[in-house]
């Protein structure tokens, strides 16, 4: 049984992730990241979570928050040294827009949403957008606009299969940021596991 304040909570997660992990937020919605860190590290549901936190909050005061854009290209869109690929498709089968793209679509299908081409200009199968996505259907979910938990099939069908790779990369990482949001990622999906009783 969902309970809504878990719920919320879950969806706020969800967000964080969003903006950590699209392009265009990491350089436009700063503040907000910045805001968001602040309220996890207050009200954490790991230890780890809020210690790291309070790591990014303090190492964005002192660097700015143009480091998390910064960061965010070293990491994730130039093709060298610690090169980390951001679609669910490469982790499945080492090429983009391949078949976890295509179960996205097949999650967006039984919805009204359709991608914000303005926003997102990845593929559907991009983490960033799939975070984006369980967000919204989570917000959805709880104002009882979708009547199906479409956020966990998004979850069993496409985050969960691949996900550990990505936030061991990211822990593995040089990246003061993202090796700390790997951190969190790590700790959240360990948490929505068991939350939706889902066996890894």
């Amino acid at each position: 049984m969902h309970s809504i304040e878990i719920d919320k909570a879950r969806a706020f997660i969800y967000n964080l992730l969003s903006l950590l992990f699209v392009e265009e937020y990491t350089k436009t919605k700063q503040d907000e990241i910045l805001k968001k860190l602040e309220i996890l590290s207050e009200n954490s549901f790991s230890q780890e979570v809020s210690d790291v936190s309070k790591e990014l909050i303090d190492y964005l005061k002192v660097k700015s928050t143009n480091s998390i854009f910064n960061e965010y290209q070293d990491l994730f869109l130039i093709p060298f040294d610690e090169y980390i690929p951001l679609g669910a498709s490469w982790y499945h089968e080492r090429r983009e827009g391949g078949f976890m793209q295509l179960k996205v679509k097949d999650v967006l299908a039984k919805t009204t949403i359709r991608k914000d081409e303005k926003s997102f200009t990845a593929q559907e199968d991009h983490y960033g957008f799939i975070f984006t996505l369980s967000a919204y259907l989570l917000d959805k979910q709880i104002s009882k606009e979708l009547k199906d938990d479409v956020q966990k099939e998004l979850f069993v069908e496409v985050l969960t299969l691949y996900i550990d790779e990505l936030f061991y990369k990211l822990i593995g990482s040089s990246s003061f940021i993202y090796s700390r949001v790997g951190v969190i990622l790590k700790e959240f999906m360990g948490f929505e596991r068991a939350y939706l009783d889902i066996k890894s």
